[in-house]
């Protein structure tokens, strides 16, 4: 897949990907989607558009999927749902690796000390991929998390009263579009700010 990762887009669907590689010749996030039937639908009391939607993208990243079927930028550790203090309320945490440079105070970190380990993923723009260094050494690794919570402008669609199968695939990528539409609306100023320094991503 050939993806211009610009500044505000952190998740992107694959649907050229999903296709070509689909054992079934239809959907290879479908297949997956089938093994996990049992966890999506119920006669009895239907999921909400929130649990839907945390349950089929657990689905379509990885390490369940790789590659997913929704791809999530080289500079971001991981997007993953999760619930408010009520378990009600859905979530999306947004992991983001920062280097020693972001610290407040950066050269109180010992010279000996590791920080994230960085390799170019040949993508436009080029960003990097960030990996835990090796264990050789002591190692400071910091993450930020941006927190999202899913309002109605999400637009998360009611799944309903599903069956596996074709009529499954198309609610889940539905729910997952809408998810990286969100994810990339809200997260994606406030991670190019964090990756230019000096930025306010809310001034006007």
């Amino acid at each position: 897949m050939s993806v211009t990762w610009t500044g505000g887009v952190l998740a992107v669907v694959d649907d050229d990907h999903d296709r070509l590689y689909a054992s079934d010749r239809h959907s290879r996030f479908g297949a997956y989607l089938r093994q996990e039937a049992g966890h999506l639908t119920s006669p009895d009391e239907p999921l909400t558009a929130e649990e839907f939607a945390a349950v089929v993208w657990r689905i379509a990243t990885e390490p369940v999927m790789s590659p997913g079927y929704v791809r999530i930028r080289p500079d971001v550790r991981a997007v993953v749902p999760a619930w408010d203090e009520n378990g009600e309320g859905l979530l999306f945490d947004v992991h983001v690796p920062l280097p020693h440079q972001a610290l407040a105070n950066a050269r109180a970190v010992p010279a000996r000390w590791r920080d994230w380990r960085t390799e170019p993923v040949f993508v436009e723009p080029e960003h990097r991929w960030w990996a835990e260094p090796d264990a050789d050494r002591p190692a400071l690794l910091t993450t930020t998390v941006i927190r999202l919570p899913v309002g109605d402008d999400w637009g998360l669609p009611e799944p309903g009263e599903l069956h596996p199968g074709h009529e499954l695939t198309v609610a889940a990528k539905q729910s997952v579009a809408a998810a990286a539409a969100g994810i990339n609306r809200h997260a994606g100023p406030l991670l190019a700010a964090l990756r230019t320094p000096g930025r306010n991503p809310w001034a006007s």
